[in-house]
């Protein structure tokens, strides 16, 4: 096969005329809210970041009316670094085609136990995703984003809803952004109880013919006639192959429906163009009570060639007539083409022709484009699934080859995810269980030796990050609590750990604390109940760690005690520290640790003390402090003893 790519993608962009079809027909049903988590076009949905004790997934559980329960509605109150906008993504399977969308917000400024933690935005806006992936902003003349106002009398904390009503667009991704209102000083955070889009699913694109032998333009047919008079409509119509420029073939038109003419208005009918199987072409037949020979204007028309061939232009023109009817019928003379306007690929000329009762020139706009030989398999990469708002994938995607053979049949189909270092069979759609940023390559090579490749750039993050928990027993019974949080490599970083304490076992517990964002090492007061410390951290992927939760001892199980004291051994500073056993039963051993050194105390007996000395080969200390620490039994645990400072020299 000879596949002339560029040849076919100037004939799709000029000989079409630029038109671009409508996204649905105007009598299709009513735009409904496609982002319905219920609803038969449900989106994926990812936020900037959510709280513990709000529900993202609230945005679109179709539930609109008033609330204050805070798990019927996205927050975003606590946010780390305080951003100064917040943001929502639905992301569909199939494109839907969009043109409204609504908001319900949230607030908190002057209501009842409300501290304006949380305020109504400044401003909100919406993007779509574009083919290539790229956020572009909703456009439209009438476009406004408006945003409720707040009665400083009678503040309440749900919002009326707002919409945005802008041109349609075909996408499968739509952000709403929110932008953070200064309020005295600190951006304040946001909260939306429902986000709404309006659309329906976009039909599928028909995408190029297959078929390397199909047309990849033909003309459209117009034709006028008087009513009750079946219309005369061409006996051949023009097409352009994939492979050569314009050339004239047989068509057989399926009957006009006579009811259809009797009437002013116009009739779509349909053609079988010879040779072309599985192919039509289209007209457009114009019915009028009387029809006027006076020419309004004619289109342009347009074709393309190669360097050194000469030009194929159509034998007619389309016709604008002043009665409103269209023909395409209309004959032309073409002036005489110079073989030196299209001896070079790239060149663009116009060639005028002339028209029997038309004052003007008709004109012809001519492409000269390189034919260019595809030799090379075609090769392309299909991604199952969808990528969160952050990019990253947090479920390994599905992997799907295609290699279409042109010149030479294909004989392999390899996919490497290192670069190209090293490749691996492909026989069938798999699941990509790589981590990190992948590139993902794919190749084909024909029966002649010719390889075709295609590349795919991947963010893959499926493991949730994992937080450990530190403490340390301070001597004024309190713990000292720090958080270590990780993201396994090559994962995306974590982004965030946010923790809460209290009594209860359960993280989501009301009787807890509200959860904070960690930033260093918090305090803990220990009393005779248990206390619970509870984490949970997430990644820039997306994936959110499943909580870990961690019981600090009561101050009935602090049953080792400790004193600190320095001393000078031989010039220089030591520490010694006894450590009493105030339990029933035997301790395990107990480690003591120093920034210059560590000792060991043996299990000590129930009531008894046992000392160790850590020498620091130092002349003199500062003031500080060591943690002795227990492993195994009920006294497991860390405890910090401070010591005053001792100069030896």
């Amino acid at each position: 096969m000879s596949a002339m790519h560029a040849f076919a993608a100037v004939a799709a962009l000029t000989l079409a005329g630029g038109a671009v079809a409508p996204a649905y027909a105007a009598d299709a049903p009513e735009p409904v809210n496609v982002a319905l988590a219920s609803g038969p076009s449900a989106p994926t949905l990812d936020v900037s970041y959510d709280t513990s004790w709000n529900d993202s997934a609230a945005l679109n559980d179709g539930e609109t009316g008033p609330t204050d329960a805070y798990d019927e509605m996205w927050g975003t109150w606590g946010a780390p670094e305080d951003p100064d906008q917040d943001w929502a993504t639905y992301t569909w399977d199939v494109p839907v085609t969009i043109s409204s969308s609504t908001v319900y917000f949230w607030q908190n400024l002057g209501t009842p136990d409300g501290d304006g933690g949380i305020m109504i935005p400044q401003s909100w806006s919406l993007e779509y995703q574009d083919d290539a992936g790229q956020w572009q902003p909703v456009t439209g003349a009438d476009l406004e984003y408006p945003v409720p106002t707040l009665d400083p009398d009678e503040p309440t904390a749900s919002q009326p809803p707002v919409t945005a009503t802008f041109d349609e667009v075909t996408t499968s991704a739509v952000r709403l952004n929110l932008q953070r209102t200064d309020h005295e000083g600190q951006l304040r955070a946001t909260s939306v109880i429902e986000w709404e889009v309006f659309g329906q699913a976009a039909p599928p694109s028909e995408g190029e013919p297959e078929d390397p032998d199909a047309f990849i333009d033909a003309e459209q047919v117009s034709a006028r006639t008087l009513v009750d008079t079946d219309p005369q409509l061409p006996e051949q119509v023009w097409v352009i192959d994939s492979g050569g420029p314009l050339h004239y073939v047989d068509v057989d038109w399926e009957p006009v429906d006579e009811a259809a003419l009797s009437e002013p208005g116009t009739v779509t009918v349909t053609g079988d163009p010879s040779g072309y199987d599985g192919q039509s072409v289209t007209g457009t037949v114009y019915v009028a009570e009387s029809l006027s020979q006076e020419i309004s204007s004619i289109e342009y028309a347009a074709t393309i060639t190669a360097p050194g061939v000469e030009p194929v232009l159509p034998r007619t023109v389309v016709a604008q007539y002043d009665d409103g009817t269209v023909s395409s019928t209309l004959g032309v003379e073409w002036e005489a083409i110079d073989p030196d306007q299209y001896a070079e690929a790239g060149a663009l000329f116009d060639v005028t022709g002339t028209v029997e009762g038309y004052a003007d020139d008709a004109i012809a706009t001519v492409f000269v484009v390189e034919l260019v030989e595809q030799e090379k398999p075609i090769v392309s990469i299909d991604v199952g699934g969808n990528p969160q708002g952050s990019g990253w994938y947090t479920s390994p995607p599905t992997i799907a080859i295609s290699a279409e053979a042109t010149t030479s049949p294909v004989e392999s189909v390899e996919y490497s995810l290192d670069g190209g270092q090293t490749w691996q069979e492909y026989t069938t759609a798999f699941e990509l269980d790589a981590q990190g940023e992948v590139s993902l390559t794919a190749r084909a090579t024909a029966a002649n030796g010719a390889v075709g490749t295609a590349e795919q750039a991947l963010k893959v993050d499926s493991h949730a990050p994992e937080t450990g928990i530190h403490f340390v027993i301070e001597e004024d019974d309190s713990a000292t609590v720090t958080l270590n949080a990780t993201d396994a490599e090559p994962g995306s970083g974590v982004t965030r750990t946010v923790w809460s304490d209290g009594p209860d076992a359960d993280p989501q517990s009301e009787k807890n604390n509200m959860f904070a964002t960690y930033d260093e090492p918090f305090s803990v007061q220990l009393g005779d109940d248990p206390w619970y410390v509870h984490v949970q951290s997430q990644d820039a992927a997306g994936n959110v760690e499943d909580y870990v939760s961690l019981e600090l001892p009561t101050l009935a199980d602090l049953t080792l005690s400790a004193e600190a004291t320095p001393r000078c051994m031989a010039g220089n500073a030591a520490v010694y520290v006894s450590v009493t056993n105030e339990a029933d039963a035997a301790s395990s051993a107990v480690t003591v640790q120093t920034g210059w050194g560590t000792g060991t105390v043996d299990p000590i007996g129930s009531g008894e003390t046992a000392s160790v000395a850590v020498n620091s080969r130092e002349s003199a200390l500062d003031a500080g402090t060591v943690t002795i620490s227990s492993a195994g039994g009920e006294d497991t645990f860390e405890r910090a003893v401070s010591f005053p400072a001792v100069d030896c020299g």
